[in-house]
């Protein structure tokens, strides 16, 4: 008998975790929601709330999640990938796991936030904040992280090949991601970029240790230039 007791309890675990979410809303709450491997594929949330809720396993992937609230939510697993995450809140969110190959993160709030590990390649996260983060051997190759502030972060042996950290506005003046009291040892930031302030296509070329030293409030001790 609890051998079919089992598959029973398992199957109506999936019929739980069905959510029968709307495919558009605007301001909805699903605050706290057990939504484990809900598929949410190419929603459309503008300013919807999942502060605390479980997401385990999501399908994220291609959804617009602008201005969403995902405090403290449960996203291991989830798959995020080419999904609008612009101005979103996941602080204290629980990401291990969790994909964003291809995903947009402007503006978004990742401050006291564990990304260990995380692959950021390639995406844009400009203007987003990672204070206090731990964001050990997470990977940002290539990706646009222009106003991002990292104060306080411990990146050790996180890689920013080529990362675009910093922009020259017209008038000269040059504005960096700033690390200021960021652990950088073994962080990798050889080829990161400068790139003008202007019309697409922007012109990005390296940018010497002594400009990112000094723009990015940080001395960089302990990483790779």
């Amino acid at each position: 008998m609890t051998g079919l007791l089992v598959p029973l309890f398992a199957a109506l675990l999936m019929v739980a975790a069905d959510p029968g979410l709307p495919s558009n809303c605007t301001g909805c709450s699903f605050a706290g929601r057990q939504l484990r491997g809900a598929d949410l594929a190419s929603v459309n949330y503008v300013g919807v709330d999942f502060a605390g809720a479980d997401l385990r396993d999501a399908n994220l992937r291609n959804a617009n999640l602008t201005g969403v609230d995902f405090a403290g939510a449960d996203l291991r697993g989830a798959d995020l990938r080419n999904a609008n995450l612009t101005g979103v809140d996941l602080n204290q969110a629980q990401l291990p796991g969790a994909r964003f190959g291809g995903a947009r993160l402007t503006g978004v709030d990742l401050s006291r936030t564990n990304i260990q590990g995380l692959d950021f390649s390639g995406i844009s996260m400009i203007g987003s904040d990672l204070r206090d983060t731990k964001a050990s051997a997470a990977q940002f190759a290539g990706t646009d992280l222009e106003g991002a502030n990292f104060n306080g972060a411990d990146l050790h042996n996180a890689s920013f090949r080529n990362a675009k950290l910093c922009t020259r506005n017209q008038d000269g003046r040059i504005h960096c991601a700033t690390f200021r009291g960021a652990i950088m040892a073994g962080a990798d930031l050889r080829g990161a970029q400068i790139c003008g302030n202007g019309r697409e296509p922007r012109r990005c070329e390296p940018v010497d240790a002594q400009t990112l030293r000094q723009s990015s409030e940080s001395n960089l001790d302990g990483a790779i230039l």
